[in-house]
């Protein structure tokens, strides 16, 4: 049994190296940028004015008017004092007019626009280049693109983004007594909850799975199984028969097939019986407990870090915060708690951390308002109400989401 923070460089040295891709800007959202994206212009590309309004030179409260300058307008007007254009948003600017009059502030009579007063030179222009010069920096390698970096790599001329590549991930849950959602269980047999839960749990943290199955309790279906999905997908997780029991074939097949085996057991709760391994080609692979709490808890430990290496990222574990724990809690020691919270604030700029009541690590009902994870050390043995646990959020609730 290893302590979890070996356990996790384990996962993470063993997690293998980002690849490189270029895809087009439509699909590289959440993609994490491999290089850096220069403009090969100036942003704005021309002085455009930022209001509907009447573009002038100088201060004189009287300007005879020319013809409309509209959005896409390439005509060359020029402007001197006495004289403006009616202008609308995103227009260039005429040459030699300063300032752009807003149209609420104007009366027009005979098309001879009329001022009370005149807004200081440059008011309501957005000059060229005063976003950005052409050559600089608009996005840096190591970047996870939101919407609006797709929008500012199209202003920088980029249809096309170098990202780095997503794992390939295939999801296998095991047990010859799971059945499928939708079928009423006889005696001894269970709904599939786990493959439902892991699937939606990656996608949600940006990394839906490609494959998902489910297979028997049985050598030879478990070792086709692996075996084909080794050989199609990057990173492959298996959810049950990773313990001691008789029926619990996962580690010898997964052996067989050439995966060594980095550790078996971690000292924690809930989540034990925890498999990682790499493949003949250096695969990472994973082995899950069964219960589906114990699913849950290891993939934000340590299926997601890795993702999150394999895929570019150059930070991959959650912030810590610090929170006061609302009830007392007692463990024995050996073994780090993953204490599943619901954090929130109440009147004021601390935490504070629910536990809800729980029958084990099969009680997913327990979970269902949980947003967070406390962290009991392996040595404390006694939490009382009001004490401070440090935690971190789920990877979905994308308020609360920074990476150190």
């Amino acid at each position: 049994m290893i302590p979890v923070e070996e356990a996790l460089k384990l996962v993470l040295d063993n997690s293998g190296e980002p690849e490189m891709e270029e895809v087009s800007i439509d699909r590289a959202v959440d993609h994490v940028l491999a290089f850096d994206v220069h403009s090969d212009i100036d942003m704005p590309p021309f002085n455009r004015s930022a209001m509907d309004g009447f573009a002038i030179s100088g201060d004189d409260l009287r300007h005879e008017l020319l013809e409309e300058i509209v959005a896409g307008d390439a005509r060359e007007i020029r402007v001197k004092p006495g004289l403006g254009c009616p202008i609308m948003t995103g227009a260039p600017v005429p040459e030699g007019a300063d300032r752009v009059v807003i149209v609420e502030e104007t009366v027009v009579e005979d098309s001879v626009l009329h001022l009370e007063r005149v807004p200081p030179e440059g008011a309501n222009i957005c000059w060229k280049g005063e976003d950005i010069k052409k050559g600089h920096m608009v996005l840096e390698h190591g970047t996870r693109l939101s919407q609006q970096h797709m929008g500012i790599a199209a202003m920088a001329g980029k249809g096309v983004l170098p990202v780095f590549k997503k794992p390939r991930i295939a999801v296998v849950t095991t047990g010859t007594e799971i059945i499928p959602p939708t079928w009423i269980p006889s005696p001894g047999q269970v709904r599939n909850a786990n493959l439902p839960l892991i699937t939606s749990q990656l996608s949600m943290s940006g990394f839906p799975a490609a494959v998902s199955v489910h297979s028997a309790d049985d050598p030879d279906s478990l070792r086709g199984t692996f075996r084909q999905l080794l050989s199609c997908s990057d990173v492959l997780i298996v959810a049950g028969g990773v313990s001691k029991g008789t029926r619990d074939f996962v580690p010898s097949v997964l052996e067989s097939l050439g995966v060594k085996l980095h550790f078996r057991i971690v000292a924690q709760k809930p989540g034990k019986p925890l498999i990682f391994g790499s493949s003949v080609a250096g695969k990472p692979v994973f082995g899950l407990p069964g219960n589906p709490v114990s699913v849950m808890v290891s993939i934000e430990e340590y299926v997601l870090p890795l993702l999150r290496k394999r895929s570019g990222f150059k930070g991959y574990h959650k912030r810590i915060y610090h929170g006061e724990i609302t009830s007392d809690y007692r463990k024995k020691p050996g073994r780090l708690h993953f204490l599943r919270v619901i954090a929130y604030r109440e009147g004021s700029d601390d935490w504070k951390l629910h536990h809800p009541n729980s029958s084990g690590s099969g009680d997913l009902m327990s979970t269902v308002n949980v947003n967070a994870l406390a962290i009991v050390g392996s040595d404390q043995l006694s939490i009382q109400a009001g004490e401070t646990l440090p935690f971190h959020f789920f990877n979905s609730t994308a308020g609360e989401l920074a990476f150190s």
